[in-house]
């Protein structure tokens, strides 16, 4: 249930975050900053919908759970990584803090998702037909 509250209020800071990017923080960054600021919620967006719908996807099928649950932790930390990272990092005209040393948290959470969705595509399991007796 965690993970579903936890896509849900991503996908609502998701929408915030867009439209402050639009319109508050639009006339304030270069357009590198935006750039990435809207890559940031793009992600967010994509992968927050795609935890939703594996967190849903682990209550109706049958899955191996020790593996699905690695798979929802590493998105969602993926989601933290990522899109934190660069909303953090885009913001420096703004916030007058330099954190260029955010740089390698940006790929750890890429890498994030990518391990997330590769556990995810294992922890789906073939039902075993029972063999009557």
């Amino acid at each position: 249930m965690i993970y579903i509250r936890f896509s849900c209020i991503s996908l609502a800071l998701a929408v915030v975050l867009g439209s402050m990017g639009a319109h508050a923080m639009k006339p304030h960054l270069a357009p590198e900053a935006m750039n990435s600021w809207d890559t940031a919620v793009k992600y967010q967006f994509y992968q927050s919908l795609g935890l939703l719908v594996l967190a849903i996807a682990g209550r109706a099928v049958k899955v191996r759970p020790e593996v699905h649950v690695w798979s929802l932790r590493a998105l969602t930390v993926g989601i933290i990584f990522f899109s934190g990272s660069l909303y953090v990092r885009s913001s420096t005209a703004v916030t007058g803090i330099d954190f260029s040393w955010l740089g390698p948290i940006a790929p750890t959470g890429g890498l994030l998702f990518i391990a997330g969705w590769m556990l995810a595509a294992f922890s789906f399991q073939k039902e075993i037909q029972s063999k009557s007796v």
